[in-house]
């Protein structure tokens, strides 16, 4: 007889969750949810109040919103009116003859966020639950991980000072500027460097990169430093979770020894993109007193006495450089092993950290595994579309933490939710059988 075990070897997020139906994403955003927590705190802190719009139907408003794709409350309140299973879903009774409005006004929306932003420690637990659910049922969940950082530009004015010391609920107080410079080369084959300026904050996150699913995001100014986030994230995160982690993959903005060792103190596999930061002129370095010189980019070669043909048929002899073979890494010893005419040399990776990595550079394997960075940039773009921060009205770095987590737990509950039908229908089989 098959075994057939209740954890999931695998889930697509936008083959089992993106194709369904608003109702249906909505449905299973609530069974993945774990709220209860908070609801009990927040009816606490309501009493024996008016409670025309309990916390419970709000919260589910506030989730329905997202996964409805509203920008704006007005635009949520008019789907509300007309959609009367939406209504019903979430909880609010049209046949209440206390109530004056079939939907809640949009002042009751307000009240609702600031009461949430006064409880975003546990808004927080409720996303960090979700994360140790896919640890625990899906098969190598965070065993490959992808970090970024994400310009969520405001679309405010930066205002005076004066009115910064002093700013209400419609104005831009918390946001900064930040530069960034993308290097490229045009057809003509000449260097060149865009820069762009954004105003507002930036998202850190780092993902799981066969699901895109998020584990930890920081919202910060956007002036704030990848790196530093990027370790902030990493040492926040339980040592069950790094244990997990084999490789972390980054793109050239984090790219320094720095960086590099503190992923590398975690037991984890660097993947990070490498700058060119060597003088001009520079092609390759001596690696110690041997006849091995290495490029800027982490490729090895060996300076061997060749004959070279030029284009006239001539011909003559020197040392020139040739490329080497890689033959993988010697966990004990911390060193890459290369070949050339069957003998094999050694390079520790202590002799230059950053460009000598633990997976070579210039091999297929880290190739193929620095590919999964994509995920990442899949995940930003997925925020950017579907969770509306590509065009937003949010104000406030506050405000901008909780929108951001609010997002994380519908998309992670999304997933929750429809993991937790598969497993219901993989324990039905295991009954069967």
């Amino acid at each position: 007889m098959a075994k057939i075990i209740t954890q999931l070897t695998l889930f697509d997020y936008s083959d089992e969750v993106e194709k369904l139906g608003d109702l249906e994403r909505l449905k299973l955003a609530l069974e993945g949810i774990d709220d209860e927590r908070l609801m009990l705190i927040l009816e606490e802190e309501r009493g024996n109040g008016r409670d025309d719009y309990p916390v419970r139907v709000m919260w589910n408003l506030k989730i329905a919103r997202i996964v409805f794709e509203h920008k704006s409350r007005a635009s949520f309140r008019r789907e509300l009116r007309r959609n009367s299973q939406l209504r019903k879903l979430c909880g609010l009774n049209d046949n209440d003859p206390k109530k004056k409005h079939l939907v809640p006004p949009s002042r009751v929306f307000t009240g609702f966020d600031k009461l949430l932003k006064k409880h975003k420690i546990e808004v927080k637990k409720i996303s960090s639950v979700q994360v140790d659910y896919l640890y625990e049922n899906i098969e190598g969940f965070g065993k490959d991980a992808a970090g970024d950082g994400k310009y969520v530009d405001s679309y405010a004015n930066n205002k005076p000072k004066e009115e910064k010391e002093n700013p209400d609920d419609r104005t831009e107080s918390d946001a900064e500027y930040s530069k960034k410079e993308y290097h490229y080369v045009d057809k003509d084959g000449k260097k060149k460097i865009k820069k762009e300026t954004h105003f507002g904050f930036k998202a850190h996150a780092l993902v799981d990169v066969k699901t895109e699913l998020p584990i930890a995001v920081i919202v910060t100014k956007a002036n704030y430093d990848e790196k530093k986030a990027m370790t902030e994230i990493l040492n926040s995160l339980e040592e069950t979770k790094t244990r997990v982690m084999e490789s972390l993959s980054l793109d050239r903005g984090y790219d320094s020894t720095d960086m590099i060792k503190t992923i590398k103190s975690k037991n984890i596999i660097p993947l990070v993109d490498i700058r060119n930061c060597w003088k001009d002129g520079e092609s390759t370095k001596q690696y110690k007193n041997t006849d091995m010189v290495y490029n800027a980019y982490g490729e090895v070669f060996f300076q061997d006495w060749i004959e070279v043909i030029d284009e006239d048929g001539n011909s003559e002899f020197g040392f020139y450089p040739v490329k080497m073979k890689y033959e993988g890494y010697d966990k004990q010893k911390k060193c890459l092993r290369y070949s050339h005419k069957g003998k094999t040399h050694k390079i520790y990776i202590s002799y230059d950290e950053r460009i000598f990595l633990p997976i070579a550079r210039d091999s297929d394997k880290f190739k193929r595994l620095y590919n999964g960075r994509t995920s990442v940039e899949r995940f930003n773009g997925r925020l950017d579309r579907d969770y509306m921060f590509e065009d937003h009205n949010i104000r406030g770095l506050e405000k901008m933490e909780l929108e951001v987590d609010m997002a994380l737990i519908v998309m992670n509950g999304m997933a929750v939710g429809k993991i937790k039908n598969n497993l219901t229908s993989l324990r039905s089989l295991k009954k069967i059988a």
